[in-house]
């Protein structure tokens, strides 16, 4: 298996191209996933491969591979010998089966293993080594779809999530047509992904819906989802203000309204995820809030500073989709007591975004115990905006088709078959 040890990289800030460059959806595109960016990567290989740079074809062997940059280009140590190569950029060849297991991205967490089918582009990117699969897109989407729902769930409701996946990989393939890499890997920038894996009934899933795509003035739609939207989805306009479509120009926001989603909640139920998606509580002590808002403010120019929490209140509610919008931060700073604004979002974010699973909050207080503790209770799980995945699978169960689910949560965009 082929492991990939790295440490944290911030992710650079993507140009938009100009429109008249953007590509034409009207073909299945080759995605480039970034699977680590790092300034050292160990690599093993399962079996023998291709490795092309500036022409030259070198033919490695199954083991263990380090690549690291080195005078403009890179250096590959492996099991036969080490190699200096003056090019920025090689490319480590499948030949289309899965060969490269790849494991870690310390700066999301703890480490995990990938195996992976389409070639491999290893770029020396400054100090660090880039590692950019080159995938089909429907290959990729089985990989998202087993990552962002369980493979035993019913059909439509995978085929459903494989149309919102498809959509917003092809938004940021067009998007991001001339940059190194289009996709990656994790949720936390884009979608999650399980690389190559055997999942005949998402792949069965993902072929039924070849193609299709949401489309919103003619553009594929950056679609967002969440694990629940506890009875009301959010405007995607509050998730991601300012975003438009892959030309930087056209508005998209109309494409995900808020809209009542009643398979929310007997969603979570059938699942038996009540607590978790369904109604929820959560108690975090103050103490770590302060402590949590104190590293979000140093991590960030131009943030708030904030010292001892005493107390959070409910600024501002969204009238249409009823979750918070900012609150008040009551704290202790520098001897006074001051009352700090924040956007729920980023509230929700610093503190924990799993313990606070959504800003849908029907309660919001400090317990006068000691040690004293926020208490929270609320509805959902993520976001809020586009597809609920506990929805779909609810409506699923009760025999409602892939578009007709995907269409209840998009409704200013259509499903298109474009390739």
């Amino acid at each position: 298996m082929h492991a990939l040890l790295l440490t944290a990289a911030s992710l650079a800030g993507l140009a938009l191209a100009p429109s008249a460059q953007l590509p034409t959806l009207d073909h299945e595109p080759l995605l480039r996933v970034l699977i680590a960016r790092a300034p050292r990567v160990t690599i093993e290989l399962e079996r023998e491969a291709l490795l092309e740079v500036a022409g030259a074809r070198t033919t490695l062997p199954a083991g263990t591979f380090t690549l690291a940059p080195e005078g403009g280009g890179w250096h590959l140590s492996g099991p036969d010998r080490d190699r200096r190569i003056q090019t920025t950029e090689g490319v480590l060849k499948s030949g289309g089966r899965p060969v490269f297991s790849l494991e870690a991205i310390p700066e999301f967490g703890a480490p995990r293993r990938l195996t992976l089918a389409g070639d491999l582009v290893l770029r020396a990117e400054g100090a660090l080594v880039e590692v950019i699969e080159r995938v089909r897109m429907e290959s990729y989407l089985v990989g998202v779809v087993t990552a962002e729902m369980k493979s035993t769930w019913p059909r439509e409701a995978l085929a459903a999530q494989a149309i919102v996946a498809r959509s917003y990989a092809a938004a940021r393939w067009m998007e991001r047509f001339r940059e190194p890499w289009h996709v990656h890997w994790h949720f936390g920038v884009d979608m999650a992904y399980h690389g190559a894996v055997e999942a005949p009934a998402v792949s069965e899933a993902v072929a039924s819906t070849r193609g299709q795509v949401l489309i919103y003035r003619g553009f594929p739609v950056l679609a967002l989802f969440h694990a629940s939207s506890g009875g009301r989805t959010e405007a995607f306009e509050r998730i991601k203000p300012g975003v438009f479509a892959p030309d930087g120009a056209t508005p998209i926001a109309a494409a995900m309204p808020v809209v009542d989603d009643g398979a929310a909640l007997p969603g979570a139920d059938g699942l038996e995820l009540a607590a978790s998606h369904g109604r929820w509580k959560t108690r975090v002590p103050l103490s770590e809030v302060s402590a949590r808002l104190e590293a979000w403010s140093r991590a960030g120019e131009g943030r708030p500073a904030f010292g001892e929490v005493e107390a959070i209140s409910v600024l501002e509610r969204h009238a249409d989709s009823g979750r918070v919008g900012r609150v008040s931060v009551k704290h202790r700073l520098d001897g006074a007591t001051r009352f700090t604004a924040l956007a729920g979002t980023d509230f929700r974010l610093a503190v924990d975004p799993v313990r606070l699973r959504s800003l849908f909050w029907d309660r919001c207080v400090v317990a006068a115990e000691e040690p004293p503790y926020l208490l929270l209770e609320g509805r959902g799980f993520g976001h809020g905006c586009g597809l609920s995945q506990v929805s779909a699978w609810y409506l699923a169960r009760r025999g409602e088709s892939a578009p007709a689910i995907v269409a209840r949560f998009y409704a200013g965009a259509r499903i298109e078959r474009r390739y």
